[in-house]
């Protein structure tokens, strides 16, 4: 990917990397047992499995939306596009992969709730951990940490329905993931 692609091209790149590692880390054994997916009815893991995938689009915005703050005008600009088009782009592929419109729909919703529970997840994280992270730490990095917190706790808890507890290697499994997801993004974003 060039820095000459337009928005478009790279809200499709990121939403369909996006879904791949999400894919991969719903099928891998150890997520698989943290989530205790094995023993579940289908309708559950497919629920399952979406929230992994909202997980990661929505950190994917999330991510692009602070680094962008670091960006030249154009560059900004470029990738706050990018940001507007992840959701209509990812619920565009669905429809493409055949996915019925009213479920489609059901995406397009659950992708702005997200969002929108994140968010505020950050302030949360905020207002939470601001006392105990070190003062010298730079501001920009304090703001990556609270959208990976806020993220992988939201996750985390949609994942086990609320029944997780503090300690949760889960947590920690989502932190993996979405931090593997942030080093990608880290790389395109510039």
């Amino acid at each position: 990917m060039g820095p000459y692609f337009t928005s478009d091209q790279w809200a499709n790149y990121i939403v369909k990397e996006t879904a791949e590692l999400a894919g991969k880390v719903f099928n891998d054994g150890h997520f698989q047992k943290l989530a205790k997916v094995k023993d579940l009815e289908q309708i559950e893991k497919d629920r399952i499995f979406n929230e992994v995938q909202v997980s990661g689009i929505v950190y994917c915005m999330l991510f692009i939306e602070q680094r962008r703050k670091h960006l030249g005008e154009k560059r900004s600009a470029l990738w706050r596009e990018v940001v507007q088009k992840i959701p209509g782009t990812f619920c565009g592929w669905l429809s493409e992969l055949g996915i019925e419109r009213e479920y489609v729909d059901i995406w397009k919703k659950l992708i702005g709730l997200r969002l929108n529970e994140y968010q505020e997840g950050i302030f949360e994280m905020r207002d939470a951990m601001e006392k105990g992270l070190a003062d010298d730490l730079r501001e920009d990095i304090k703001e990556l940490f609270y959208g990976l917190e806020s993220v992988a706790i939201g996750g985390m808890l949609h994942i086990t329905r609320g029944k997780s507890k503090p300690g949760d290697p889960l947590k920690r499994h989502m932190m993996t993931w979405l931090t593997v997801l942030q080093a990608d993004l880290a790389k395109k974003v510039r």
